[in-house]
């Protein structure tokens, strides 16, 4: 029973890293096909507010572009331990600031 627990164990960590870089690539490549699609948007958006007549399609057309751009760099970054700590400090510091405004008389 132990040897099939280990082997089982085995198997479920080699399968896990394949999966785990099988799914880097793919976002890397999702990463890279959302920046260009955001570029290609900003170009147009570019074009779009040169014309005066055109400038209220250009400036959200803009901030979609950026908007893609963000979406790009959160895949290529991922879920890091950064990200989690600055959330927990997010998490504490509003606790904190909800606490404070309770006892101050405002």
């Amino acid at each position: 029973m132990g040897l099939v627990g280990s082997l089982t164990g085995l198997v479920s960590g080699v399968l896990g890293a394949v999966v785990g870089v099988v799914s880097g690539i793919l976002r890397g490549v999702l990463a890279l096909v959302l920046s260009v699609v955001a570029t290609v948007l900003l170009i147009v958006a570019a074009l779009l507010c040169v014309t005066v007549l055109l400038l209220p399609l250009g400036i959200p057309l803009g901030a979609i572009a950026l908007g893609l751009y963000g979406q790009a760099a959160k895949l290529i970054a991922g879920n890091t331990g950064l990200e989690r700590a600055v959330r927990r400090g997010q998490d504490a510091l509003s606790v904190r600031s909800s606490r404070l405004r309770k006892r101050l008389p405002l």
